[in-house]
């Protein structure tokens, strides 16, 4: 632990930051986007007080990915190492969900693995949350614990700043000049800020009628089938933005076409398992030729699932999904209503 004058955060960046492309938040409006940077600018550039727009995994498992041609060998990955400022614990719980996809079940996906070993990441903990944010609800909280390379905790004191990983220490060297040990007071004041953060996600909430330690897995397993599910979808028009906006949502459609002079191809894409063929098998059969099947089916691999592979909801509770549907389901209120008939 150590701690950081706040004064002091550019110089701090631009030391660990240097020889690597950045990628940092940008304000607009309400909001931030992330943005990729040569170098950290102070002046457009900053920390976020709660999570960006895009979900993180676009930089690790990107929206379309050239997969090499048909016959021959996949195309060397070629990935340049980068930084990541501002990363909110929403997006590296996600990130783990995509590493046991993609790095910890055969087969191991080469580019993925690629990405993730080019890319650090600098955490940092929320300091406001939108009202669409429901972290505690799903187990998680507005600050990471593990996943990150380094972390910053901003405090009226100056910043906290932890490693979390062997790369992260070794980061830390190059900026070891600007840092002291963290005392007593800026710790406290820390764990201050984060505990009330936490209590303000978890009012605003329970405000809604979801409490924080609700059991959505056996909510949504016994909800299977019923009313619940039918009456939602009357409102999804299978747009799938939930899905693409989603940071842990990972399937993908293999697509086989031309690409360069001509030459076979294929290329991996984003899918959306609310696509009526998504679960279309060759022989033209679909099991989940309703609306309300596949509504189901996405909450069922979120808190059913991978709480039983994995011992965590593959929800974060960001709430991207909520503002980005277009039929305005807030899966807030699912859930809501799954515990309450439960």
């Amino acid at each position: 632990m150590y701690k950081l004058e706040s004064a002091r955060l550019e110089s701090f960046i631009g030391a660990i930051a240097e020889g690597r492309e950045i990628y940092a938040l940008q304000r607009s409006a309400s909001q931030y986007h992330l943005v990729r940077s040569d170098a950290w600018h102070a002046d457009k550039h900053t920390l976020g007080a709660f999570r960006q727009v895009e979900a993180l995994k676009a930089l690790v498992f990107r929206p379309r990915e050239a997969l090499g041609s048909l016959a021959g060998a996949a195309p060397d990955v070629n990935i340049p190492e980068r930084i990541v400022i501002g990363v909110k614990n929403c997006d590296l719980a996600a990130l783990k969900i995509h590493d046991h996809v993609f790095l910890e079940t055969a087969p191991v996906d080469p580019v993925y693995r690629e990405a993730r070993a080019k890319t650090i990441i600098v955490a940092c903990d929320c300091t406001d949350a939108r009202e669409v944010c429901f972290c505690p609800a799903v187990g998680q909280q507005p600050y990471a614990k593990s996943g990150f390379d380094i972390n910053l905790s901003p405090t009226d004191l100056g910043y906290v700043v932890e490693t979390g990983s062997e790369r992260g220490k070794q980061l830390l060297k190059q900026a070891e000049s600007l840092l002291a040990p963290a005392d007593e007071a800026i710790l406290q004041a820390r764990d201050q800020n984060r505990r009330k953060l936490c209590e303000k996600v978890c009012a605003q909430t329970a405000k809604m009628g979801l409490g924080c330690n609700a059991d959505l897995r056996q909510a949504v397993e016994k909800s299977q089938g019923k009313k619940i599910w039918d009456d939602f979808a009357e409102n999804c028009v299978e747009c799938g933005a939930c899905n693409l906006i989603c940071c842990t949502c990972h399937c993908f459609l293999l697509a086989d076409g031309k690409g360069k002079n001509n030459a076979d191809s294929r290329v991996r894409h984003w899918d959306a398992c609310l696509y009526k063929n998504f679960a279309t098998v060759a022989g033209g059969a679909n099991p989940r030729r309703h609306r309300a099947e596949r509504l189901y089916n996405r909450f069922e691999k979120k808190f059913s699932f991978f709480p039983e592979v994995l011992g965590s909801y593959a929800c974060d509770g960001c709430g991207r999904c909520i503002e980005a549907c277009t039929g305005k389901i807030d899966i807030r209120e699912v859930l809501k209503r799954a515990v309450n008939e439960l």
